[in-house]
């Protein structure tokens, strides 16, 4: 009796086992089918700093080829669920993406982006970007109609500073503007603003003024072009990083005494901070 109970439990299970299969779940005919990649999605995360996240996804795809802007010669290769990041400076650009399959089929979209790295202070165009101004040294302030509205700089307003219209300034002449809401910075420590001088190498020097911590500073940079707007860059000190202020000064033809001449009359305009 105990070898027929033996024969038959060895009979059971030699049935379960016969009648086991094996179920895969790594089919990956879809990237081979010659069908080509579908559903894709480009999304976009784009930080303060201007670094931004890029994640593309679809159905049917071996891999992506990513396409920063339209300067872009050699594309980031990204597989499927991973992602790429890529720092850009403020402005627009158009991200293409290639997705491909492993037979060569492949789909392309794009996707525009706008970049903003950057914090407005004055441009005197709305209520809450338009400041007076304290004035010391012998300097004059005015906002005035922009009398260029071409080139880098078409707002209907701007500001002008004088340096001794009375006949003489100090070399120190200037102005100060208290803003509302302070301004602090996290990583860059860069300031920007559009001048109008009628001579090459005006110099202007911005200063931060009441920070938060530490003393004030500045920066000075000088004029390339003449009787046309541009946008001049002021790497502040590192010692900015952290830390936040409550105004600033711009001094035009900074060390030189004014006379208050057309080489002394100074347009700004469109300050802002890159934190």
């Amino acid at each position: 009796m105990k070898n027929i109970k033996t024969i038959i439990s060895a009979f059971l299970l030699l049935s379960v086992l016969a009648s086991c299969k094996k179920v895969s779940n790594d089919d990956v005919s879809f990237l081979t089918s010659g069908v080509a990649p579908s559903d894709l999605r480009l999304d976009v995360s784009v930080n303060p700093a201007g670094v931004a996240t890029i994640t593309p996804s679809g159905t049917g795809v071996a891999s992506f080829d990513v396409y920063f802007d339209a300067a872009t010669q050699v594309p980031e290769v990204v597989l499927p669920g991973g992602n790429v990041s890529h720092t850009y400076l403020e402005g627009d650009y158009t991200i293409r993406l290639i997705a491909k399959n492993l037979t060569g089929g492949q789909t392309t979209l794009t996707k525009n982006i706008s970049v903003v790295t950057s914090t407005m202070l004055v441009d005197f165009e709305t209520p809450a970007t338009t400041y007076g101004a304290g004035t010391f040294g012998g300097s004059v302030f005015a906002q005035i109609s922009n009398p260029s509205t071409g080139g880098i700089n078409a707002s209907a307003n701007c500001g002008q500073i004088i340096k001794g219209l009375s006949g003489w300034s100090e070399t120190w002449a200037g102005i100060t503007i208290n803003v509302t809401n302070r301004f602090s910075f996290a990583s860059l420590g860069r300031m920007k603003m559009k001048v109008y001088s009628n001579h090459v190498g005006g110099v202007w020097l911005f200063k931060l003024e009441n920070p938060s911590s530490g003393g004030t500073v500045e920066k000075s940079m000088t004029t390339t072009v003449a009787n046309a707007w541009e946008e001049l860059t002021f790497d502040m000190d590192p010692s900015v990083i952290g830390r936040s202020f409550g105004g600033f000064s711009i001094f035009n033809e900074f060390g030189t005494n004014g006379d208050g001449s057309a080489n002394f009359v100074g347009l700004f305009d469109d300050i802002k901070v890159y934190p």
